[in-house]
């Protein structure tokens, strides 16, 4: 079981299953009539409120989740299926009611430092950021508002998790369908449910680690078992919701593959992950031990943990895209700043990036030149519902 029943106070029951109505009849594309509505909850912090006004006011972000609910709810296994949408209404970290005080918190991240996970200087907050609090109800802000990464990284506005999630989402099921297609004769060997609901889970925790500062921008994020911290995180998450060991695996395989050497970083992420959700790592069955060594529990990883890995590349353009894009957007910016409708650089870049996206931009300056970025932007900034001033 990997399900969450949870209500949600960032989208109602009713008009949740209304948008997945929808998304299912359109997966690709949502006309403007029937584009999701997306409420921003009453309770959220200053910096996650406005970042959700923006992707909730951005017709691109309001697409993307509603071929997001689609893409979660095309999920043939029931369980599977019920947990990654609960996931998307709301993606409160459970992992965190296993550690009920302050100490026990504080215990965990010792044992990560003892255990080589978590830097001695990593704060507690590294672990349980701000909306992990004992009686916190919610995830800290909506799964269609959180960033994609860091500010310096892909998918850096809001709503980019959405769109980082679904675009992985959809090539996991078309490498699921080319191996199907290339080795198995066609036959559905390799399981694209397994492989479309670890996408969205193995990235879900930056919901809670990139939230929003007032300013703008991005919280920053420690470094777990040696790679960003969502990604123990998210595992944790997993394990916390009833997942099985061979999907936390394949989820955890995302950043590395389990191969050519990089088999002993998967090994470290599911001992972080274990750590995290309360669990022991060879009682659960991620692991077992050769002589004083941890390796993965399968003798041989499935297929799915590869298709995992390989579906997590959009980086390969989308950082490259935010660094052309960002001197640009520095340089249009003044007019709109200040007394105009931004207040800060970083919400007008927010915006900017939420209603036409940093690959978006970068293909206009690649094909129209610095003219015709100018001309998207003006227009961008033109529409009344853009605005935060």
């Amino acid at each position: 079981m990997c399900v969450d029943t949870r209500r949600s106070r960032f989208f109602g029951r009713a008009e949740f299953l209304g948008v997945l109505g929808v998304a299912t009849a359109m997966p690709a594309q949502l006309s403007q009539a029937n584009r999701p509505g997306l409420k921003v909850p009453a309770g959220l912090s200053a910096g996650n409120a406005r970042a959700a006004h923006i992707a909730a006011a951005s017709p691109f972000i309001a697409e993307t989740y509603g071929a997001t609910v689609a893409l979660a709810s095309s999920i043939s296994q029931k369980t599977l299926r019920e947990g990654v949408l609960a996931l998307l209404e709301d993606p409160k970290p459970t992992y965190a009611a296993k550690y009920p005080s302050s100490e026990s918190r504080a215990a965990l991240r010792e044992r990560l430092v003892r255990e080589g996970l978590l830097a001695p200087s990593a704060p507690l907050t590294a672990l349980f950021p701000p909306g992990t609090e004992i009686d916190s109800r919610h995830a800290p802000q909506p799964f269609w508002s959180a960033a994609g990464s860091d500010a310096m990284s892909h998918h850096s506005y809001p709503g980019g998790l959405a769109v980082h999630e679904t675009f992985n989402a959809r090539i996991a099921a078309a490498f699921a369908d080319v191996y199907d297609r290339a080795y198995f004769g066609g036959r559905a060997t390799v399981d694209r449910d397994t492989v479309v609901a670890a996408a969205f889970y193995h990235d879900v925790m930056k919901s809670i680690v990139f939230q929003w500062n007032a300013d703008g921008t991005i919280f920053e994020e420690t470094t777990i078992g040696g790679t960003g911290g969502h990604h123990a995180l998210s595992g944790a998450e997993a394990i916390a919701r009833g997942c099985s060991p061979a999907f936390v695996i394949t989820l955890l395989s995302a950043h590395a593959a389990p191969s050519l050497g990089d088999e002993a970083k998967v090994v470290t992420w599911c001992r972080a992950a274990a750590l995290i959700a309360a669990v022991d790592p060879l009682e659960y069955g991620l692991l077992r031990k050769v002589g004083p060594q941890f390796v993965l529990a399968p003798a041989f990883v499935p297929l799915e943990a590869f298709v995992s890995y390989l579906s997590d590349h959009d980086y390969v353009l989308s950082i490259q895209a935010l660094r052309a894009v960002l001197p640009q957007l520095q340089r249009v910016a003044p007019p709109y700043l200040g007394a105009g409708a931004y207040p800060t650089f970083s919400w007008f870049k927010n915006a900017a990036l939420s209603h036409l996206s940093a690959i978006g931009l970068y293909q206009t300056l690649a094909s129209g030149g610095e003219s015709a970025f100018d001309r998207a932007v003006s227009d961008f900034a033109r529409v009344p519902s853009a605005r935060l001033g």
